[in-house]
């Protein structure tokens, strides 16, 4: 492949003198980044909160376990406490869609995540430094960027773990141990190509939102008792 292109998406990107894509990569043309985001985390969230309404929570044998449970909760008002937790998670989508519609506009591609400049009288004849896509120092630069993804997600993931094990225990832990697998095979992926660091993630997703879907089922039962 010439150095003036790079493979993602299934495609060949070209690049300008500086190492920039042409063309942004990864999001619509005839969409916002905001209408995007909100789209894709609403339609995750609704997958994941019916997944746990109709599968842990709405099966009389399960039911009457979780309402006992919500109740202790309600009887200490920590319903406040949940919906925070829910709001937390919720409230990082302004951050992210500030992140992707600056990414747009940049047309800056993954693994990238910052644009240097050389400094000095010939640093303008020399374009920008960006991250290594090649050969073992790419596959080093994907790999440290998994890491990054995990930890980017990790603790309100786990605050929201905590929280939803009080009350669904088995699927809380089942949905986290799904997520944990597919991040493992999200990072073995991406450490060979960009496009392979969605491996799993699909299920990833879904367990995550059913999670964040316990949380938002505990918080309105128990603000609502």
């Amino acid at each position: 492949m010439a150095k003036n292109t790079i493979g993602i998406l299934g495609k060949t990107i070209e690049l300008d003198s500086n190492g920039i894509p042409l063309k942004h990569i990864g999001y619509p043309d005839n969409l916002s980044v905001a209408a995007f985001y909100a789209l894709g985390h609403s339609v995750m969230g609704g997958i994941g909160l019916a997944a746990v309404w109709f599968l842990a929570y709405t099966p009389h044998a399960k039911r009457a376990n979780a309402d006992a449970k919500i109740g202790i909760l309600a009887q200490y008002d920590l319903g406040w406490l949940y919906l925070g937790i829910f709001l937390l998670k919720i409230l990082q989508l302004p951050l992210g869609t500030i992140l992707g519609e600056a990414r747009k506009a940049s047309r800056v591609a993954v693994p990238d995540q910052h644009v240097y400049r050389v400094m000095g009288s010939e640093g303008s004849k020399l374009g920008y430094v960006l991250m290594e896509r090649d050969g073992v120092h790419g596959a080093f630069n994907r790999a440290q960027r998994a890491l990054m993804n995990y930890h980017e997600v990790f603790p309100t993931l786990a605050l929201q773990y905590v929280a939803a094990s009080f009350v669904f225990p088995f699927e809380a832990f089942v949905c986290v141990i799904i997520w944990a697998g597919t991040r493992w095979l999200g990072a073995m992926g991406y450490k060979s190509s960009a496009d392979a660091r969605f491996n799993g993630l699909m299920p990833g997703l879904i367990a995550m939102c059913a999670i964040q879907g316990m949380v938002l089922i505990v918080a309105v039962k128990a603000l609502a008792a």
